[in-house]
């Protein structure tokens, strides 16, 4: 079961990790989550279903969620964030479809994201002040 597999290659880096039907969800330290990734593409969820932030209950994550079409497995990894100066390295080298969801990420919440080709604004005007989903 790969939630077995991702507890002991993770270890102490997984905060919790919990299967509901066909989606495991994992919350995970920001600093393991380029080698879940990698982990999660190399087992066939090479689809990068969505990713977005929340920012609730006293805290700001990241969420992604990866999708292996022919199976129908979803990960669900979700990584806390500092509110202000928040960073993650990009997964852009990994799924080169999160490309345009970090943008968004960025934008509208003001999460960094390492070694991204092209973190400009996506939604909003150059001249906008601040990231409006944040709380």
């Amino acid at each position: 079961m790969m939630k077995d597999e991702i507890q002991r290659e993770f270890g102490e880096a997984v905060a919790t990790a919990e299967q509901v039907g066909q989606e495991l969800r994992v919350r995970v330290a920001p600093g393991a989550l380029a080698g879940l990734a990698r982990f999660c593409r190399d087992r066939g969820c090479h689809y990068p279903a969505d990713i977005t932030a929340v920012d609730a209950a006293g805290e700001l994550r990241v969420v992604y969620r990866l999708a292996a079409p022919e199976t129908g497995q979803q990960v669900v990894i979700s990584v806390p964030v500092p509110r202000a100066g928040g960073r993650l390295p990009s997964l852009c080298g990994i799924y080169p479809g999160a490309e345009w969801p970090e943008r968004e990420v960025h934008d509208l919440f003001g999460v960094r994201f390492d070694g991204h080709p092209d973190l400009r604004r996506i939604l909003l005007t150059d001249d906008w002040e601040g990231h409006p989903l944040l709380k």
